[in-house]
């Protein structure tokens, strides 16, 4: 579907054709980092099989690896590969190009504005046309039923035959419109159920969260009005962003007894060491329970950058009066692999969680619940505990 003719209009800045961005007043905050490349073809492979994103991806991911796939495929064709021109046979010359961004002013962490950004970016879309709209706007929400779209942001193209575009084709999916829509890590449903207060709300969905607080580790008040379950993984440096920014204190000191925590496993399969590491937390915890979160702090501290080994952990447990034997032992027997698995399906089954950290707050009281995925600073998540409060 082409967009009305009056919702295109032309930047200052010549030659790429643009369109005014509908003004949804949508608040982002700003969190992702430099993507690793060494690990791009296996974040390929997690976003294929889920239709989204991991990390961190939260947001921003998918596009970040598509930026830097899509350069070093444009850099290498224009300077060493004149002999392979196969690629731009027969392709849709940019100018052609339109691309168009479905939002929702109603999400507040979306990251649409960055996704843009990093796309309008991209040597092959220079020229291209964006168009922005939101799910308020007519015809939108039929359209996106209409081509089973079901959550946001979306992001189509009137083509999949992009020069020098060939990465993100990969990406690319046929609609029954004859348009293609770009795989992202979305998560906001403009369809769901939702309080006044428009948070999502758990329904069916409680007797989970009570699992989960039974199979995990409270720390703080036990009775607090809300709960937050961070889905983490050791290996993570997003994780450890978040708790090295001093966002978990930061929350604890500024609620106090209305809040809890439940730290939950979610070792992405890319991290080699992850799932070994979320035993040894489950093994550590095994012996003394109190000293389970301070240790995943320190943890954090000391390997924000994915350089934790078994021996470091064993020795961050004995400054904590883990015996080192039994842990090792703990660990090399596989009896807590089980657990970690399945503190992964529980929520990814019934919530869709894609990535880490993946963080749910819940209020106890009313059921209602709402997603933070990604290493947000602790005013992100000031934001939605004050509205869960009042």
């Amino acid at each position: 579907m082409v967009a009305p003719k009056e919702d295109l209009v032309k930047k200052p800045r010549a030659p790429r054709k643009t369109v005014a961005k509908k003004d949804t007043t949508v608040e982002s905050v700003a969190h992702m980092e430099e993507v690793n490349a060494r690990h791009i073809s296996e974040n390929t492979k997690e976003i294929k099989s889920n239709s989204s994103m991991l990390h961190l991806l939260y947001g921003v991911i998918i596009v970040l690896m598509l930026i830097i796939a899509g350069l070093a495929f444009f850099v290498g064709a224009n300077m060493g590969n004149n002999n392979n021109t196969s690629w731009i046979v027969a392709a849709t010359p940019a100018e052609d190009i339109e691309v168009v961004v479905y939002d929702d002013a109603r999400c507040t962490d979306c990251q649409t504005d960055e996704i843009v950004g990093q796309l309008e970016s991209l040597p092959f879309l220079a020229w291209a046309t964006f168009v922005r709209k939101d799910f308020s706007d007519a015809w939108v929400e039929s359209y996106l039923k209409d081509n089973n779209v079901t959550l946001l942001p979306a992001i189509t193209f009137n083509t999949n035959s992009i020069s020098g575009g060939t990465q993100i084709t990969d990406f690319l999916t046929a609609l029954p419109d004859n348009n293609y829509t770009l795989a992202l890590p979305s998560t906001f449903d403009p369809y769901a159920t939702r309080s006044d207060k428009w948070f999502l709300q758990l329904g069916d969905n409680s007797e989970i969260v009570t699992a989960i607080k039974a199979d995990g580790y409270i720390d703080w008040n036990l009775d607090a009005q809300i709960t937050w379950i961070e889905y983490s993984d050791v290996q993570c440096p997003f994780c450890a962003k978040l708790h090295n920014e001093g966002t978990p204190e930061a929350i604890k000191a500024k609620y106090g007894d209305d809040i809890n925590i439940v730290f939950q496993h979610f070792p992405l399969d890319f991290h080699a060491q992850a799932q070994k590491w979320a035993e040894g937390l489950e093994c550590i915890a095994e012996q003394d329970e109190s000293v389970l979160y301070p240790i995943i702090a320190q943890l954090y501290e000391k390997y924000p950058n994915q350089d934790m080994t078994i021996p470091g952990l064993i020795e961050i447990a004995g400054s904590n009066n883990i015996n080192g034997e039994e842990l090792q032992t703990c660990i090399d027997s596989g009896k807590y692999a089980e657990k970690v698995t399945s503190q992964m399906a529980i929520w990814q089954d019934a919530f869709g969680i894609t990535g880490t950290p993946w963080n749910v707050l819940v209020n106890n009281a009313t059921g209602e619940y709402e997603v933070i995925s990604g290493a947000y600073p602790a005013s992100a998540f000031e934001a939605v505990i004050d509205s869960m409060l009042k």
